[in-house]
């Protein structure tokens, strides 16, 4: 009877070796052609690039929100979607004295670029809304500085990630707003 337990015990150990030996081959590193030597910072590391940059006109407002004045923008890259985010946060920003940014209180909630057309989701809250003259120059405001990207043909504007009627309630959206 001791035997057989031993036995047993044995068979147990060596199909439990058998089948830990199984997996080891992906766990073992992958060759390499190394000579020994340790490699470099450089040869392991991807090396950064600058980003692209370009000029853009960014589009506001003018105090007394009666027309859309114009700024030129350097602003920063390294993808078309990375250029287009950097187009929204420079038009929701103010560059003076005398000028209005009419998204500065508009919540922009995602931007996505695909193929040829651009998807903004945004919240306006109620400080952020405009009467309709001011509503009509915000919508203009931001195709007037995303269309002049050759890459973007329509933009799709969405409240809450919902396609409403209107931006602010006075100028009604085209689903989705294409190139003129």
């Amino acid at each position: 009877m001791m035997k057989m337990k031993a036995g047993s015990l044995l068979a147990a150990i060596a199909l439990s070796a058998a089948l830990a030996g199984c997996g080891a081959a992906d766990k073992l590193p992958a060759p390499s052609n190394n000579t020994g030597a340790a490699a470099s910072p450089q040869e392991t590391t991807a090396p950064t690039e600058a980003p692209d940059t370009i000029e853009a006109v960014i589009y506001t407002s003018d105090a007394e929100l009666l027309k859309l004045t114009e700024r030129t923008e350097t602003l920063s890259y390294s993808s078309n979607e990375e250029l287009v985010k950097a187009a929204i946060d420079a038009l929701r920003q103010s560059g003076g004295e005398n000028e209005l940014s009419l998204w500065e209180k508009i919540e922009i909630n995602g931007v996505k670029l695909t193929a040829d057309s651009v998807t903004i989701d945004v919240h306006v809250p109620d400080e952020a809304r405009l009467g309709a003259p001011g509503e009509a120059l915000a919508i203009h405001s931001l195709q007037s500085t995303l269309f002049q990207f050759d890459f973007i043909q329509s933009i799709q504007l969405l409240i809450d990630g919902e396609k409403a009627e209107s931006l602010m309630g006075h100028v009604d959206l085209d689903h989705p707003m294409n190139r003129p």
